[in-house]
């Protein structure tokens, strides 16, 4: 007795199970992160993101052409874009670099007038420099969250996410009434008709009434692949489940290893000192609780409606069975259903 799961999807004339496909999907995932296709660019700010916060400030900025400033001109080949203003009249270059690597070998010279200010790939060179508001803003600029920020975390978080997809879209296939029970088959039965022998074995009640009429089994065998036939429908959301309950966890794992990451700089540095860890272990506790919900949500969800179907499709194939034994237990007509 071969039962086929499914129709889909097949490799060299064979059916793959799912437990293949989710092998393969997480080998896939682990490629692709171990590759850096899902990593962020090294480049945070652009000059946008410093203007428009002059502008939301209502501090008064113009641009001005860099070649009347030629103590200036010579830093601006060193970087990716380059632009001269006049901030709150300040003679001012603000550096965009590919990088804060690159931004942090762009050095003044000793006998320079000018001071310059540093904010991840961002550089502001500035003449006359004091604690002038602009630069303030400048130095308190953050770069906005991204799940880069979530450091080893986005991996498991990743997995999580791509088998939720995977698993709820192969079961809204799988489960679909053409592969489980057909409305023929229903039809059929509401008119007191046999099943056709004639029916393939595309869905479980057509394989199901095809082991009643060619192998004529017992009750009992007949029953119980009726179960395997609803088991072979549960495949998969297990690990809906393992999602439920692992994103979160993960996620949790994430807040607290941020918090912690928090509290062990300050002592050595304290606040002030340790901003760049502080803001780093804040977005981590942060961003890991948020995507893990929002993994978790959806996949509880799924997980819900996936269970309402099976057992929907559950309780017709039960109808069906019930009907099979009944018609075979009496020695009816194999034609009719009275």
């Amino acid at each position: 007795m071969k039962q086929f799961i499914t129709a889909w999807p097949t490799h060299n004339g064979k059916p793959v199970m799912i437990n293949d496909m989710i092998k393969r999907l997480v080998l896939l995932s682990v490629t692709l992160l171990q590759t850096s296709c899902f990593l962020d660019t090294d480049q945070i700010f652009d000059q946008t993101d410093f203007l428009s916060t002059l502008s939301e400030d209502d501090i008064q900025f113009r641009s001005i052409p860099i070649e009347n400033n030629p103590s200036l001109s010579q830093y601006a080949v060193t970087a990716k874009e380059s632009n001269s203003y006049l901030i709150e009249e300040k003679v001012s270059l603000l550096l965009v670099c590919e990088s804060g690597l690159v931004a942090s070998d762009i050095k003044l010279d000793a006998n320079s007038s000018l001071k310059a200010f540093y904010n991840e790939n961002l550089v502001l060179l500035v003449k006359g420099a004091q604690e002038d508001r602009f630069i303030q803003k400048f130095l308190t600029l953050q770069p906005p969250l991204t799940y880069k920020q979530t450091g080893v975390f986005i991996y498991p978080l990743s997995i999580c996410l791509l088998i939720t997809v995977f698993v709820i879209a192969e079961r809204c296939y799988s489960l679909r009434p053409g592969l489980t029970f057909p409305r023929k088959v229903e039809k059929a039965l509401r008119s007191g008709e046999f099943p056709n022998k004639n029916w393939g074995r595309r869905s479980a009640a057509e394989r199901i009434s095809l082991i009643a009429t060619q192998e004529k089994p017992s009750q009992e065998a007949l029953l119980s692949y009726s179960r395997l036939e609803v088991a072979a429908m549960e495949k998969g959301l297990f690990l809906l489940e393992i999602v439920v309950a692992g994103a979160p966890l993960i996620g949790l794992l994430g807040t607290a290893t941020g918090l912690v990451q928090v509290f062990s700089s300050m002592p050595t540095s304290g606040l002030a000192g340790g901003a760049e860890v502080f803001s780093e272990g804040i977005a981590l506790a942060l961003l890991t609780t948020i995507i893990g919900l929002a993994i978790a949500i959806p996949a509880l969800i799924g997980h819900a409606y996936l269970i309402r179907i099976v057992e929907k499709r559950s309780a017709s194939i039960d109808w069906l069975t019930a009907r099979l034994i009944d018609a075979t237990a009496t020695n009816k007509n194999p034609t009719t259903l009275n």
